[in-house]
């Protein structure tokens, strides 16, 4: 593959084969609002990282910059993350937060720009039709946002406030829980990583965390 095609390719399925590095960010348009996490965004990352897994099981660097969307779609990149053979990098810049925040977790190492920040909240809802749809949504939703918290304390009990306190994964998920009854949870790049919601925040070359010595 030439420069010039593996430039098309980087910008057109947000994949380069030869580094194995993916872009996961808002489907492109010429809308001007980001349509953030949606099936074109989870359908396209599906298919690069089974791509580059079946190639072989060296390190893939996912470049993620995305301010959250749907919770569907979203589980679906997570899942696919959770799944992949080859150990995944996750490198945040601007913002993960929402959904993001949970598509973070999912990487075997999740790593901050300087600048970016996490941010994660119960989210937004919105049920139509009779009594008994709604109230089954409503249900099925709670289930969500169990899985949610589960997900957020698996990976925070192992940060260094959580550890400090020797505090359980149930206690972890339970004080998260309470933290995001108050509102929005806003942390910087460092505070992410005191809570255990990100491995590090990048302070070298790309090339040294895609390929530790």
């Amino acid at each position: 593959m030439s420069d010039h095609e593996n430039v098309t390719t980087i910008h057109s399925h947000n994949i380069d084969v030869k580094q194995r590095e993916l872009y996961l960010h808002g489907h492109m348009s010429h809308a001007e609002e980001d349509p953030g996490v949606e099936f074109r965004m989870a359908a396209t990352l599906i298919k690069n990282l089974r791509l580059l897994d079946s190639i072989n099981q060296n390190n893939i660097l996912i470049h993620m910059s995305s301010a959250g969307g749907n919770w569907n779609d979203g589980m679906a990149i997570f899942d696919a993350i959770s799944t992949c053979k080859s150990h995944v990098i996750m490198l945040v810049y601007g913002q993960a937060e929402s959904m993001s925040s949970i598509i973070l977790q999912a990487a075997d190492t999740r790593i901050m720009m300087p600048n970016a920040y996490f941010m994660c909240h119960f989210g937004s809802s919105g049920f139509e039709g009779n009594y008994l749809d709604v109230q089954a949504a409503h249900k099925f939703e709670q289930r969500d946002i169990e899985i949610m918290l589960g997900i957020y304390a698996e990976e925070a009990m192992n940060g260094p406030f959580f550890k400090n306190r020797s505090m359980t994964k149930s206690k972890t998920k339970n004080f998260i829980k309470t933290k995001l009854k108050q509102g929005d949870w806003y942390l910087n790049s460092d505070e992410a990583v005191e809570y255990g919601f990100a491995d590090s925040v990048l302070t070298e070359p790309i090339d040294a965390i895609k390929y530790p010595q």
